[in-house]
């Protein structure tokens, strides 16, 4: 809830009830904060004072002036101080606070990470540490963990993150560690990924948050004289789970749009497979809807697409849309489009992806975390072939068909009424399930050499690397929990570490594929399989080994050892608590390093 800030004296219930704020730390408060105006094109950033008011508004007269007609000559002021407030002066287009409007002539209290809506211009606060800190660099595998650690906890509690790829060109590791220790809090995450490739974890940062500070990343680094690209990717909008945000931000490195699993050729030697497209060829010549069910990363996408190319409608658009990537209200524009005024920025009529697609197919992948109202208005366009625009009155006919995909049980949704029944039959005229990777491991050296091709060709390595036997064993011994998606961004940072002609076992994240190995899950062991070691727990065990050298190093000196770490010392100390570490007693060196 957005917490009014109440002058002395004021009657609390008169305050209104809005949504609340995390307060914001001492260390922060210790910080100056910077408010990132986003345009459609660029960003600007404005340092603000350490205490005091700043005005807000079109014309010059104001501390930060945002040149735009939906803003107001003054539009707000904000409140630097203890705590940080927002006020909106009677602006005619009004201030939304994390989605909420608030009420004119009454502060509220902000905290950095906020995003501010202003008539049709976007307002990020963020914190700016004072001192440029030294910054740990780690691992590609630490950082996967910790990334599939993320995707877990945000699953739960829904929260935002981003993950940043970042390629340099030319020896310019210190300037990209100076520029991001200026940039990052101290909790986000550094890594290498590779030869001049970095990547970034950005916690608890919400797109908007995330996209000003992968643009300043770029200014500070051009600014420096290193040329570098970018690649955001930001839970949930760009995917659920380490292998679709890795595959997202490496796609957008390379100036691709996110590539499908298993894009190009496609690769059909798995008997299943075989027989799976086989009954896809005689669906698509019908138009009832189809639904498929599997795992993230099995290659849902590709079938729809080859259905709708085997399909008359080939002719036509084929259009996709990730139902867990968007909010609720979002959802429903894109999918049945909107009238001028209405909401907040429809500032004019937009046609939705339904109508677009007129003739075609439209396919809707993760339809299972579509939320209930949307639900509700697309069983109304399967029953009626209209849609009715938001805000609109009129229903426009439509002629599309709808293929649908989930990695959920849709039965049991359905059951526990998270899902519509009625939206779900209408779906399922026909249900295909995709096997997982590992149920069809007679392709994955196809795949491997596919990508291996495809990787190689866009950084522009030639010969291609070839693939040692070593490094073969692996990938058909693998589990491959992330499927065909995490089989190819595999495959593709190999390449990046691969000097020489030949791609060895090195080249690949030996601990956790080794890992499945020596628990018996080679090709053909007919063995009964194990459960797969956690990456969790292999993460949690390294961290624990580099906190007990840390410990080593600064002789028990608990205050040395998280700054060792790069860790702050209320983690630090949660950590020896978790981890079942020993601290120090009283009188004991170290002991004074504790919390209050």
């Amino acid at each position: 809830m957005l917490r009014p800030v109440r002058p002395p004296g004021s009657d609390p219930r008169e305050t209104p009830t809005l949504p609340s704020v995390t307060s914001v730390s001492a260390r922060e408060r210790r910080d100056r904060f910077r408010l990132v105006v986003l345009r459609e094109d660029t960003f600007e950033a404005h340092t603000l004072p350490d205490k005091g008011a700043v005005s807000i508004g079109r014309i010059p007269e104001n501390t930060v002036c945002i040149d735009n007609p939906g803003v107001s000559r003054r539009h707000a002021v904000l409140q630097v101080g203890n705590p940080l407030t927002i006020e909106d002066l009677g602006s005619q287009n009004g201030t939304l606070l994390r989605g909420v409007r608030i009420e004119p002539k009454r502060p509220v209290e902000i905290a950095p990470g906020d995003v501010l809506e202003m008539g049709p211009v976007t307002v990020v606060l963020q914190g700016v540490s004072r001192v440029s800190r030294p910054r740990k660099l780690w691992s590609h595998s630490y950082f996967e963990g910790r990334l599939e650690e993320e995707c877990t906890r945000a699953e739960r509690r829904a929260p935002h993150f981003a993950m940043v790829r970042l390629h340099i060109d030319g020896p310019a590791v210190e300037a990209v560690e100076a520029t991001l220790a200026q940039l990052l809090r101290a909790d986000d995450l550094i890594a290498r990924y590779g030869p001049g490739e970095f990547e970034v974890m950005l916690q608890s940062a919400a797109p908007a948050e995330a996209e000003a500070l992968t643009a300043e990343m770029r200014m500070r680094l051009t600014e420096r004289g290193v040329r570098a690209q970018t690649g955001l990717a930001c839970y949930p909008r760009d995917g659920r789970s380490p292998e679709a945000l890795v595959a997202r931000a490496c796609a957008a490195v390379r100036g691709t749009a996110d590539p499908a699993p298993g894009g190009g050729p496609i690769v059909v030697e798995d008997p299943a497979m075989q027989r799976l497209y086989a009954l896809l060829a005689k669906v698509a010549v019908s138009t009832i809807p189809v639904l498929l069910f599997g795992e993230t990363g099995v290659g849902k996408e590709i079938l729809a697409e080859r259905l709708h190319r085997l399909s008359p409608r080939a002719d036509k658009p084929f259009l996709g849309l990730n139902c867990g990537a968007l909010t609720e209200s979002l959802l429903e524009s894109e999918l049945f489009g909107h009238e001028r005024g209405a909401f907040t920025g429809a500032v004019k009529s937009k046609p939705g992806l339904l109508e677009t697609a007129q003739g075609g197919t439209v396919f809707l992948d993760e339809v299972g975390e579509m939320p209930p109202s949307a639900q509700v208005k697309l069983l109304r366009v399967l029953e009626e072939k209209s849609v009715l625009r938001v805000g609109g009155i009129k229903p426009t006919p439509i002629d599309v068909r709808f293929v649908a995909a989930t990695n959920r049980d849709l039965e049991a949704a359905t059951a526990s009424g998270e899902f519509r029944q009625d939206l779900y039959f209408r779906l399922c005229g026909v249900s295909l399930v995709v096997p997982p990777l590992r149920d069809r491991p007679s392709e994955i050296e196809a795949l491997a050499r596919h990508f291996l091709s495809q990787a190689a060709q866009t950084l522009g390595r030639h010969p291609v690397p070839a693939l040692s036997d070593d490094a073969l064993s692996l990938l058909r011994g693998y589990a491959w929990p992330g499927n065909i998606r995490e089989l190819r961004n595999v495959i593709e940072r190999a390449v990046l570490l691969c000097t020489e002609g030949t791609i060895q076992a090195e080249h690949l994240p030996v601990g956790k594929m080794s890992a499945t190995i020596a628990a018996g899950w080679i090709q053909g062991d007919s063995a009964p399989r194990p459960p797969r070691p956690s990456v969790r727990a292999e993460t949690e065990d390294l961290e624990r080994q580099r906190i007990v050298g840390a410990l080593q190093e600064s002789g028990g000196n608990q205050r040395r050892a998280a700054e060792l770490l790069h860790m702050p010392r209320r983690t630090f100390v949660r950590r020896l608590e978790e981890y079942g570490l020993p601290r120090p007693r009283k009188g004991e060196p170290g002991h004074e390093d504790e919390v209050d």
